[in-house]
């Protein structure tokens, strides 16, 4: 028989104790929470205004979350059909914010929350001020079909616009300020909380454009966040902060508060406008059934 001395038993002891308190002091200690770097796809332009509410939302969304996060966009400049390559293979951006669409739902996982209430399908048309009294003249959208528009490459609009029978020309967004300044093609169709502030935007380079003011395009669409498949929490997490946002009220406090959104109660004059309806066939059934909640009362 081994005998061991007291010394190294009282050794013994005490390590294993240390050993034990280790192991309850590591399963007593709270779980760090997972931080979400969130990465969007950087504009062509740093005076771009189309991020702007798309970023206040997200911001609301993950602080109504009580998220861990930070947000930033990408070291390259992305356009529409790139980014959202790069968002499907979860490369250089986790997050983006496009139409509604049936066809990018089979690679992006969609957050189902309109940010603007549906008012990007609320559709005015950039043109040159002087063609204004030409465009007082349509009614109908057999009239505007002699007319030629412009629209972003890849844009699910451009389908919209051709399924309807109109003829579109397709380039990059800025391009497309240019051409309507030149009169390559006559209008170039914003959502009404686009329009003025682009226009401002534009106004150096392209100082002979404006909102027409008679004509209104309406089909059912907004902009919705992206993000990949594999990124489920960080969908969840924006999906659960905009609910909560809607619920205590303060998504409705940043829309109203918006200047895109003021502009469109006090300039867009929506009620006396002539409304042309389109259809949006590339919506899947899940975005048709989007709770009456979340869109702007027709």
């Amino acid at each position: 028989m081994i005998r061991v001395s007291p010394s190294v038993v009282r050794y013994v002891r005490g390590f294993v104790a240390l050993a034990a308190a280790c192991m309850l002091g590591f399963a007593a200690a709270p779980a760090q929470a997972e931080h979400f770097d969130i990465v969007y796809p950087r504009a062509a332009k740093s005076d771009d205004p189309r991020p702007v509410f798309a970023k206040a939302v997200l911001d609301l969304a993950m602080r109504e979350a009580h998220a861990d996060y930070t947000i930033r966009e990408s070291s390259d400049v992305m356009q529409r059909e790139r980014a959202m390559r790069e968002l499907a293979n979860g490369n250089a951006v986790n997050l983006g914010w496009f139409s509604m669409s049936a066809k990018d739902e089979a690679r992006l996982r969609p957050i189902r929350i309109p940010i603007y209430r549906g008012l990007i399908g609320y559709r005015v048309l950039l043109i040159r001020k002087d063609r204004q009294p030409e465009f007082d003249k349509i009614e109908t959208l057999a009239q505007l079909k002699a007319l030629t528009g412009g629209q972003g490459l890849g844009w699910v609009d451009t389908g919209i616009l051709r399924d309807a029978g109109l003829d579109v020309e397709t380039a990059t967004y800025d391009s497309l300020f240019r051409m309507t300044e030149a009169g390559r093609i006559d209008y170039f169709p914003r959502g009404v909380v686009e329009a003025w502030t682009e226009l401002q935007a534009q106004r150096a380079g392209n100082p002979d454009l404006a909102v027409e003011n008679h004509l209104l395009l309406v089909y059912r669409s907004d902009t919705i966040f992206y993000t990949s498949k594999r990124d489920e929490r960080l969908a969840r997490t924006i999906e659960a902060g905009l609910r909560a946002a809607y619920r205590d009220g303060s998504y409705m406090r940043l829309f109203d508060s918006q200047h895109c959104v003021k502009q469109v109660f006090e300039r867009a004059l929506l009620a006396h406008r002539t409304i042309i309806y389109l259809d949006n066939r590339y919506l899947s059934e899940a975005d048709r059934d989007i709770p009456s909640e979340y869109w702007m009362p027709r």
